[in-house]
This record gives structure tokens, C-alpha cells and sequence, in this order.
């Protein structure tokens, strides 16, 4: 080979020509086996040499497996053992002229493909950033053994197999990063899609869940089964771990439970059954806390279990105190219960509130570490209990935000509340109220003090009458939200005013139109209010008017009439499939 005929680093232009054209071989869009393939395949070509392989890198246990030899099955082995192990440390190419001489050099490879390894010359293959991407070794040289030339050529080849095959592995890592992605979504959306779509609409009850995952899927679950006899299944899970698997675990205890009401058991086999099932199923260190109970709205009464499930907290409205309770039985899972003890039973008087909250809340930390605890629930619970349900929940949301000051939530959110209904107050100088009914359309009318502690009662009232036609939780929370922003602000603004404030609420069709009068006010057109700021910070916004702007877009056709100093607010609500 004379000079003339070499580029300027040693190689020849032949030789050169040739690891261009696998350069761009190599740029086209392999899988990853078939990449490594032609890598070795192209180091034989080059190198007139009888075989070769690829050992591929794997940074996570700081192994080599071998990807790429004829014949052969795959092989793993430590990063350090042997001429490969070496060239790793080295990152530097290795010749080896004698295989059998050297002490370094593995035999147990010729004895499982039954061929004698001569020479050997072992290339790293070194990516971007001084990655480590694998080494391929190439042996047996056809005549005589590997020479400096082919060190040169080798390498050469060697830098840019490193690159495409670093970049084949990066886009195998991103496709399996993507599919997984798209896995835990479909598996997110199952999951919640279990939950319920809306809580029970009963009378003289008010409800309301929630479940926030730590991740794309979580361990938690609730739910809400009506039984054929008026009384409803309750349960709050939360299966040990986080991510799929428990995932499935929660959404099994669930479906469970579907099952166990459809063929009519009561409460303690449906628990019993429940828990036998997971002994049998979860491995051993796997477990599901549960709450499972059975509210009879008859005689307002809660049975239950709970497996684990703590604490459980029952508001008293009479006295406005938390009671906390310990769980009652083992977590579902551990073990057989060859009989159940007797249930638990929490007595639900006007007022009270029945609370299932995740250890996810209780144990929620800030940034110094600092749990939010039983007495942070306890304190909402005092202060938002004559709120409806899905108001305290938001409320308690909002709380957690503000503790956590941006800490990342470290477990599972979820929230069951039960709320009895507060007794109307027949008290005329209290209000009055009148409802008439026609076909499919309602009326009703109420009126109420001028003053805050009349709220209580507004909300009982627009409980009592969206309860009856089972109208779903968005439409119910609108009304509440806006109701209470337009009844607030006439207490607020004309506190010394005469007549008490009536509320009206009219169902027609497809709409809710409610109707606020207050007989004796100043005139202010709320609809002629200009917007809030929304995304000024609450130091820099000025005060009020954000009520105002948020039920504007909760409602439709807010309109407001004054005449002879009475002021007539009018909304409607459209009634979706929620």
C-alpha cells in the first residue's frame, strides 16, 4: 500500500471510501439488531476477519451482553471480567495476537461454539458525551493477525458505529419512553373512569369524592353502590404502593364490590369475600386498606368495616367536635378471616359529617417537613361544615395547596365525605316557602333572614330542591357558588334593609332559573361589573368583584332588573349529563 494511496490519518482511501459508505448505511432507519448486525458484518469486510460481536453496555448493573455473534445465544457478564472488561477500563482499543496466550482471554466462548479464537482486536465504542456505549470485538483475521493498519481502520469504524448505535439506542429508549407514556395514560384513564361519574342524589344527604393520584396512576379508589333496598355501599381503598400494579388492586377491590352487591350480600361477606379473594391473589408484602360501609338513609345509620382504613372522623354539628376512630379490622389482604366481628355503626344526626380521608391528606408535608394533621382537617371541618359537600372538599384542596407552600404531594389524595342534611327551620319568622309543580317542571320559593347565618339555611334549601330530580354535581356546585355570591353581596351592601331576601328556583326542561329578590336595596346592576383581574396576584387584585367575574362564566343569562328600590337578580343553569 503506498503512500499516495492513504488519506492523511493512515487509511487508505479504499478503506476510507468503505467506512463512509457504512456511515451512511448506518444512517438509515434500523432496529436496533439489525444495526448491530451490520456493524460486525462491516468490521469483518474491512478487517478480512472470520467473526466478530458486539458487546453492548448496560450502565444500570454495570453489565456487558453480548448482542451479535453467529450462533450463539446471549451473554451477560460483568463489566470488569476478561480482554472486554479491559477495553471498558481502558477505552482503548486492545490486540491481542495470541488469544490462548494470554491470561485475560475467556475460553468458555470457544467451548460453546465450538471454534478456536487466534487473534482478537477489541474496539470501544464511545458515543457523545465520553458515553460508554459497548465494545466490538472482531477475530480471527484471515491471514496472519490484526496490524497497527487495522487498529486504524478499526477504530475509525469503531467512532462512528458508537454514534449511530447511541443514537438507535436513545431512539429506542424514547419509543419505549413514549409507549409507556401512552400505556400509564390509557391505564390512567381506565382507572379513573371507574370512579364514579357523580355521588348519590338522596334527600336528605349530601355527597361528595375525590381522588388525586402522586402519579399517572395511584393505589386509591372510592365509590358509591346503590343496593336495591335504598341503602348505599361506601368504600375508600387504597392498595400498598404506587403506579399500575396497585392501580389494579384498587380497581379488582372495586369491581369486587360491584359483583358482591349484584348478588345480594350484605356487608360483612361482601368484606369477608373481598378480603379471602386478595389473600389469594396479592403476593404477600401487597395489601389494600378499606373502608367499607352501608348507609341506610331510613333510619340515618352507617355500618362498616374498616380494614386498616384511619382515621375515620365524624363531625358532630350538635357540639361542631371530631371524634376520630382506629380501624376496626386488619388490612384486606393480610389474611383469612374465618368470621367477621360485628360492624361498626356511626349514627348520623342533622348535621353531621361522616369523613373518609387518605393518610395522603393527613400526612400531607411543607416544605419544613410539617404534616398538615387531624387538627388541620378538624379546623375545616368546623369552619366550611354548613357548606355544601363539594365546597368543603375544594375548600380542603385549597388548604393542602397553601400548607404545602409547593412541596410536592409524596402520596395519594383521596376524600369520601357524607353529609346528613341539617333539619329545615319551621320557623316562619325564619322564612317562608312554597312550591308548586307541573309535569316534568318545578317550582319552589323560600325567603331567609337578611343576614349571614341564614346561609346554612340557603344551602339546604338548594340541596333539598336539586336533590329531588337527581341533578348532578356541576349544575348543583354552580348553583350553590353563584347563589351564595349574590346572596352574600346583598347582605353585605344593604345590611340595614327591610323585607327578607327570597330565593326561587324553577326547573323548566333542560335549565335551572333561579331568581334572587330583595325587596329593599340601592341599585346595582351586577351584570354591568367589570371584570377581575384574574391574573393579578391576590396582593395586587383589587378587592372584589372576582365573585363576580367567576359566576359570569359558571351561568347563562345573568340579567338584573331594580324597580321601585326592589332589586331582581335572574340566572339559568343548563343541565348537562353530569
Amino acid at each position: 500500500m503506498n503512500d499516495a494511496a492513504k488519506a492523511s490519518d493512515g487509511l487508505s482511501q479504499d478503506k476510507l471510501r468503505r467506512i463512509l459508505e457504512v456511515t451512511r448505511d448506518l444512517a438509515r432507519p434500523f432496529d436496533l439488531s439489525t444495526m448491530l448486525y451490520t456493524i460486525v458484518d462491516a468490521a469483518k469486510d474491512l478487517l478480512d476477519a472470520e467473526g466478530g460481536t458486539v458487546w453492548q453496555y448496560q450502565p444500570a448493573d454495570d453489565m456487558l451482553e453480548m448482542r451479535v455473534a453467529r450462533g450463539l445465544d446471549a451473554i451477560r457478564i460483568p463489566a470488569d471480567r476478561g480482554i472486554v472488561g479491559e477495553c471498558v477500563r481502558t477505552r482503548a482499543p486492545i490486540n491481542v495476537p495470541d488469544c490462548y496466550a494470554d491470561p485475560r482471554f475467556n475460553r468458555d466462548v470457544d467451548k460453546a461454539s465450538g471454534q478456536r479464537t487466534r487473534c482478537m482486536l477489541s474496539l470501544p465504542l464511545v458515543g457523545y458525551d465520553d458515553q460508554l456505549v459497548g465494545v466490538l470485538q472482531v477475530v480471527n483475521r484471515r491471514e496472519g493477525v490484526f496490524d497497527a493498519d487495522d487498529e486504524a481502520v478499526a477504530s475509525a469504524l469503531a467512532a462512528q458505529c458508537a454514534v449511530a448505535l447511541q443514537r438507535m439506542q436513545m431512539t429506542e429508549q424514547l419509543m419505549a419512553s413514549e409507549k409507556l407514556r401512552q400505556e400509564i395514560s390509557v391505564a390512567r384513564e381506565v382507572q379513573m373512569g371507574t370512579l364514579p361519574k357523580a355521588p348519590p342524589s338522596l334527600p336528605d344527604y349530601d355527597f361528595a369524592g375525590l381522588f388525586k393520584p402522586t402519579d399517572d396512576t395511584g393505589g386509591d379508589t372510592y365509590d358509591f353502590v346503590p343496593c336495591d333496598d335504598g341503602r348505599i355501599f361506601v368504600l375508600m381503598g387504597d392498595a400498598t404502593g404506587h403506579g399500575i400494579g396497585p392501580a389494579l388492586s384498587a380497581t379488582q377491590v372495586r369491581a369486587m364490590l360491584r359483583v358482591a352487591q349484584r348478588l345480594g350480600a350484605n356487608l360483612d361477606d361482601a368484606f369477608r369475600h373481598i378480603n379471602d379473594q386478595l389473600v389469594v391473589d396479592l403476593a404477600e408484602d401487597r395489601f389494600v386498606t378499606a373502608f367499607l360501609g352501608q348507609l341506610d338513609p331510613r333510619n340515618h345509620t352507617l355500618h362498616y368495616h374498616s380494614g386498616g382504613q384511619g382515621p375515620l372522623l365524624h363531625f358532630r354539628a350538635a357540639d361542631l367536635s371530631c371524634e376520630f376512630s382506629p380501624p376496626t379490622t386488619f388490612p384486606m389482604g393480610a389474611m383469612i378471616l374465618p368470621a367477621m366481628k360485628p360492624a361498626k355503626v356511626a349514627h348520623l344526626e342533622p348535621g353531621d359529617v361522616f369523613a373518609l380521608i387518605s393518610d395522603g391528606v393527613y400526612e400531607y408535608m411543607d416544605g419544613q417537613e410539617r404534616q398538615f394533621g387531624e387538627e388541620g382537617v378538624a379546623e375545616l371541618l368546623r369552619r366550611y361544615h354548613d357548606r355544601p359537600m363539594p365546597y368543603l372538599l375544594g375548600r380542603l384542596m385549597e388548604a393542602l395547596r397553601e400548607f404545602g407552600q409547593g412541596a410536592p404531594q409524596l402520596d395519594d389524595v383521596t376524600v369520601v365525605l357524607i353529609r346528613r342534611l341539617p333539619l329545615a327551620k319551621p320557623l316562619l319568622e325564619d322564612f317562608e316557602e312554597r312550591t308548586t309543580r307541573a309535569g316534568t317542571s318545578w317550582q319552589r320559593r323560600q325567603e331567609f333572614k337578611r343576614s349571614f347565618d341564614a346561609l346554612p339555611g340557603v344551602f339546604a334549601f338548594i340541596q333539598r330542591c336539586l336533590a329531588q330530580d337527581g341533578i348532578g354535581p356541576d349544575a348543583r356546585y354552580a348553583v350553590e357558588f353563584t347563589v351564595e355570591e349574590l346572596f352574600t353581596n346583598m347582605v353585605k351592601y344593604n345590611a340595614d334593609g327591610s323585607g327578607r331576601i327570597a330565593l326561587e328556583i324553577e326547573r323548566d326542561d333542560g335549565h335551572l332559573e333561579c331568581r334572587l329578590s330583595d325587596p329593599d336595596s340601592g341599585f346595582f346592576d351586577v351584570t354591568a361589573a367589570p371584570d377581575a383581574d384574574v391574573n393579578a396576584s391576590a396582593d395586587q387584585r383589587e378587592p372584589g368583584g372576582l365573585g363576580l367575574h367567576l359566576i359570569r362564566r359558571m351561568v347563562e343569562n345573568l340579567d338584573y332588573d331594580y324597580s321601585g328600590r326592589r332589586s331582581l337578580i335572574t340566572f339559568r343553569k343548563r343541565l348537562g349529563s353530569d
